[in-house]
């Protein structure tokens, strides 16, 4: 995906002090860039074959119920 950066927010609080500074950007998404092999003929994704990696607090995950890994951050 592309994306325009639409906002930034400073992140607040104790925890976020005891990390570092950190910020969250609010986005706008452009275009999606997808293989054609994925693409259906009525121009919809083949969910079948698309299987993104998703990171979620600290966490990665694929579209199934298996966990992939963490980051060293994450709490066991």
């Amino acid at each position: 995906m592309e994306a325009r950066v639409i906002a930034l927010q400073q992140l607040k609080g104790e925890k976020q002090s005891e990390l570092g500074e950190g910020i969250a950007a609010e986005v706008q998404v452009a275009r999606v860039h997808v293989v054609d092999d994925f693409i259906l003929p009525d121009k919809y994704i083949d969910r079948a074959k698309w299987s993104p990696l998703i990171y979620d607090f600290r966490h990665y995950f694929r579209l199934a119920d298996q966990e992939l890994g963490k980051t060293f951050r994450a709490e066991a």
